[in-house]
C-alpha cells in the first residue's frame, strides 16, 4: 500500500478541501469521476455518494451536479448534493470523518476532515454510557440552571427496587415518603397500550409489574434507569389511571412539574409506537473502501446527514421522519419543560439541557447555538410558541389545549388565560390566520381548507377552534388598540385547570364595526382560503372592497351579512388596520369568527358605528 497519492491530492472542484462555511461547485458526474485519481476528497465524496438510496442513479445522470461543501464551526464536514440550486436545503446530505487511529503517511487530500470515534450499534455500550453520564454530572455539578431547580415528587412513581433487584420487581407506588430524585419517559403511544393502570388493575400493580409484558418502549426506559443508577421513574400510561376522568384531569394539571421535577427526561425519539423499543441496533457510520491510497492506519465513514439533523434542527423547523416522537403534540411540551433529556435516535444519543447541547457524533448545531431551543423557550412570544405547537400531530383532538397547558401554566400569563390566548395581549392573540399549507421544499400544495370538527374544541375566537396550522403576521407591534374588551368567560371541563378543556366560552368586544356581504364564492389564493366583502347597501363600489382570509369551508352562501370588527390600527406612516370577520350563530345574538382581515382602507370604514359584539 502506497503512503499517499503520486500526485496532487487536492483539485478545483473541492478547492483543496478548503470550502469554508459553504462552497458550491457544479461538476458533472463525469468530471467529479475524472478527480478520482488525483484527488482523495472527490473521491470519497463520489462514492459517499453511491451509498446511499438512489445514488448509482444520480450519478449516471450526466447533468451536471448541484454539490454543497461546508465545513462548519465545529468542523464537521458535510457534502450536500443535488440539482437544483433553489432546494438545496433540502438536497441529501452526508458527514465525513475519519477514524482516531494512528495514521502513517500523508493525509494532505483529507486534512479538512475531523478525526472522531465511530459510534457503536449498540446504544448504551461504556463509550456512549459513560458521556451521557458524564453530561448528566457536569450539568448537576456547573449550571446555573441546575442550582435553581425545585424540588418535586409526582403522586405516584414506578418503583424499580434497589440496583441489586432484577427489573421484574417493579412497582407502582405512593410517593408521600419518596426523596429521591426520579426521571420521566417522554414516548409516542401509537395506538393503545395494553398494560397500563385501570381502577381495575390499580391495586395489582401496587404489588407487582409485569416486567416481560411490557411493551418495548418502557423495558427499554426501565434498562436505561437502572443503567443509570436512579430507581423511580415516571412513565405516564402507569402513573395516570387510564379510565378514571377525575384522575386524568387531575394529573393533567400537574404536567409542567413532572417533567421540570424530574432529574432526567429519557425521549424515545426514534419510535413511533409503545412496542417499537428505542435500544435495538443503530445506523452506525459506514467505512468508505474505495482505494489503497488512504494512509496507513487511516479509514474514512460517512454518516447520514438527514438523521443527525433531526435533533440538531432547532424546534421552529418540521420534525423529520427520523424522530416520530417530535412530530406528537404532547411531546412538544416535555421536550421544552425537561431540565435534562437524553434523546435516543436512530443513529446516536443526543443530550440536551437547558445550557448545552452534547451529541454523541460529535457534531455540535451548525445551525443556532447549542441553548437555541431553550433560550427560544424563555424568550418566544405566546404566538411563537403556538405556531411552533400546532405544526405537531394529536390523536384525540379534544387534547389540543391539555396538550400545551404545561407550557401556558409555565408561561407568564398576566391577567389570565382564555381558550388558548392571553388575556394581556388578546387583540394580537385573536388575530391568527391559517397558514397556507407547504411542502418541506416551501412550495404550496393543493391541501384543502380545513373544517372545523363535529366536536366542540374551543370558542371559533381561538385558533385551538381550527385544528390546522396556523400564524400570526408579524408587525403588528406597533398597531394600537381600538376595540376593548368589556366581558369574557369560559366554563372549565375542570374548574382547577383554567388551561385545559373547555367546555364552551366568550368574549364580548366592544369597538367599529361595518356590516358585509360576499361579493364572490371564496377561492383558494396562494394556499388560503379568501373571499371578497363589500359594505351593504354599496354593491357596486368594488374599490371599496376588503379581501379576509378565511377559517374554513364552512361558509354561508353568498347573500349572507356578516360583520367586521375592527381589533387595531396604525396611523405613524400610513393608514392600516386589522380585525376579524363574523357570522352571526345560531344560538342567539351572538356572533361565530369565521377570518380576519388585514389592512383595510380607511375609506372603507367610514359608515363604521361602534358596537359591542359576543363572540362564541
Amino acid at each position: 500500500m502506497s503512503s499517499g497519492p503520486a500526485s496532487s491530492p487536492v483539485c478545483a472542484t473541492c478547492n483543496d478541501g478548503k470550502v469554508g462555511h459553504a462552497h458550491t461547485t457544479h461538476p458533472t458526474p463525469a468530471q467529479l469521476q475524472a478527480n478520482i485519481p488525483r484527488c482523495l476528497l472527490c473521491a470519497a465524496i463520489w462514492h459517499g455518494i453511491k451509498l446511499f438510496p438512489g445514488g448509482e442513479e444520480f450519478l449516471a445522470n450526466p447533468r451536471p451536479i448541484h454539490l454543497r461543501l461546508g465545513v462548519w464551526e465545529n468542523e464537521m464536514f458535510r457534502v450536500r448534493y443535488g440539482r437544483s440550486a433553489t432546494s438545496w436545503h433540502l438536497d441529501p446530505s452526508f458527514t465525513l470523518i475519519k477514524n482516531e487511529g494512528l495514521v502513517v503517511g500523508n493525509d494532505e487530500g483529507l486534512k479538512t476532515i475531523p478525526r472522531m470515534p465511530v459510534i457503536d450499534p449498540q446504544p448504551l455500550e461504556p463509550p456512549a454510557l459513560s458521556a451521557v453520564m458524564k453530561q448528566i454530572r457536569d450539568c448537576k455539578l456547573y449550571h446555573q440552571h441546575s442550582r435553581v431547580r425545585k424540588t418535586y415528587v409526582p403522586d405516584r412513581l414506578v418503583d424499580l427496587g434497589p440496583s441489586n433487584n432484577k427489573l421484574d420487581a417493579a412497582l407502582l407506588c405512593d410517593t408521600s415518603r419518596i426523596k429521591e430524585p426520579y426521571i420521566a419517559l417522554s414516548h409516542c403511544w401509537g395506538g393503545t397500550i395494553p398494560y397500563r393502570t385501570l381502577q381495575s388493575n390499580k391495586e395489582e400493580l401496587c404489588r407487582r409489574i409485569d416486567y416481560f409484558e411490557l411493551p418495548e418502549n418502557f423495558q427499554d426506559a426501565f434498562t436505561v434507569a437502572r443503567r443509570l443508577s436512579y430507581r423511580y421513574i415516571w412513565i405516564d400510561s402507569f402513573c395516570i389511571v387510564q379510565d378514571d376522568k377525575q384522575d386524568w384531569l387531575q394529573q393533567a394539571t400537574k404536567m409542567a412539574d413532572v417533567y421540570s421535577g424530574a432529574e432526567l427526561t429519557i425521549s424515545a425519539a426514534r419510535s413511533s409506537s409503545f412496542d417499537e423499543g428505542f435500544l435495538s441496533c443503530r445506523e452506525t457510520d459506514t467505512e468508505l473502501t474505495f482505494s489503497d491510497r488512504l494512509p496507513l492506519g487511516t479509514k474514512l465513514y460517512v454518516r447520514d446527514g438527514e438523521a443527525l439533523e433531526s435533533v440538531h434542527q432547532g424546534m421552529n423547523r418540521q420534525p423529520s421522519d427520523h424522530t416520530p416522537l417530535f412530530q406528537r403534540a404532547w411531546a412538544f411540551q416535555e421536550r421544552l419543560l425537561s431540565q435534562r433529556i437524553i434523546h435516543f435516535l436512530k443513529t446516536e444519543i443526543v443530550f440536551e439541557c437547558e445550557e448545552s447541547l452534547w451529541c454523541e457524533c460529535g457534531e455540535k448545531d451548525s445551525y443556532e447555538d447549542s441553548n437555541y431551543d431553550k433560550e427560544v423557550y424563555r424568550s418566544s412570544t405566546w404566538e411563537e410558541l403556538v405556531e411552533q405547537y400546532v405544526s405537531r400531530s394529536l390523536t384525540y383532538p379534544t387534547d389540543v389545549l391539555p396538550a400545551i397547558s404545561a407550557i401556558a401554566r409555565d408561561y407568564d400569563m398576566k391577567g389570565g388565560y382564555i381558550a388558548g390566548l392571553t388575556h394581556e395581549k388578546l387583540f394580537s392573540n385573536l388575530l391568527w390566520q391559517v397558514k397556507a399549507p407547504r411542502d418541506l421544499s416551501g412550495e404550496l400544495t393543493t391541501a384543502p381548507p380545513p373544517r372545523r370538527p363535529s366536536m366542540y374544541i374551543a370558542p371559533s375566537f381561538s385558533w385551538a377552534s381550527i385544528l390546522t396550522r396556523v400564524e400570526w403576521v408579524k408587525g403588528t407591534s406597533s398597531y394600537q388598540a381600538v376595540c376593548w374588551l368589556e366581558d369574557f368567560a369560559t366554563t372549565l371541563e375542570n374548574p382547577l385547570d383554567p388551561f385545559g378543556r373547555v367546555l364552551n366560552g366568550h368574549i364580548t368586544l366592544r369597538g367599529p364595526v361595518m356590516e358585509v356581504m360576499l361579493r364572490y364564492t371564496p377561492s383558494v389564493f396562494k394556499g388560503q382560503l379568501k373571499g371578497r366583502f363589500y359594505p351593504v347597501g354599496n354593491p357596486s363600489e368594488e374599490k371599496r372592497d376588503i379581501w379576509a382570509v378565511l377559517d374554513t369551508l364552512d361558509i354561508p352562501p353568498s347573500g349572507t351579512k356578516f360583520k367586521l370588527i375592527t381589533l387595531c390600527e396604525e396611523t405613524n406612516w400610513y393608514y392600516r388596520n386589522n380585525g376579524l370577520v363574523l357570522r352571526l350563530s345560531t344560538r342567539g345574538q351572538c356572533y361565530e369568527r369565521i377570518g380576519c382581515y388585514w389592512d383595510a382602507s380607511k375609506g372603507f370604514f367610514k359608515d363604521a358605528t361602534t358596537q359591542s359584539l359576543t363572540i362564541i
